[in-house]
């Protein structure tokens, strides 16, 4: 973030590809916000390790809607997570985090639009897509998984 922008001035981009599927989202109240959609793709985008850049923005949503107790949290460890410099915590790299965050984000709504098509039903996509990163991880992680002795 350059020296002279505040934090409040600060606006999250919404990757403008992926316009018509937020407000799938947010119209069939999935998510309750195209924050919480956005919270929830950057985290899919990062388990599936899809960061894409974008240029194209539609409109973006200010930095002040974000939880600072969840959300900014959230990011900042998503920023580290992904470069494993905790520089990226400080104060003059909190758009580059931002940046991260964005990235990620439209990496987890490209996951998303290929279980949401068009006269899918959105909320059942939803509920499919969560069910297999669920089984995914119990079938990959020996600490979640009660059977894993059995393989």
């Amino acid at each position: 973030m350059p020296n002279n922008e505040k934090r409040e001035d600060i606006r999250v981009r919404r990757p403008e590809e992926h316009s018509k599927l937020l407000t799938i989202l947010k119209d069939e109240n999935i998510f309750s916000s195209f924050k919480n959609i956005l919270v929830f793709a950057a985290s899919l985008g990062y388990k599936k390790q899809i960061r894409l850049p974008f240029d194209k923005s539609g409109e973006r949503i200010m930095l002040r809607i974000f939880d600072e107790n969840i959300d900014i949290p959230f990011i900042h460890c998503l920023a580290l997570a992904e470069t494993k410099d905790t520089n990226i915590l400080k104060k003059e790299h909190f758009s580059n985090a931002i940046l991260i965050f964005e990235e990620y984000a439209n990496g987890g709504l490209s996951v998303i639009s290929e279980y949401i098509k068009d006269g899918t039903n959105a909320l059942q996509s939803i509920e499919l897509l969560i069910n297999s990163e669920l089984n995914d991880e119990l079938n990959n992680d020996t600490n979640l998984n009660p059977f894993s002795w059995a393989k």
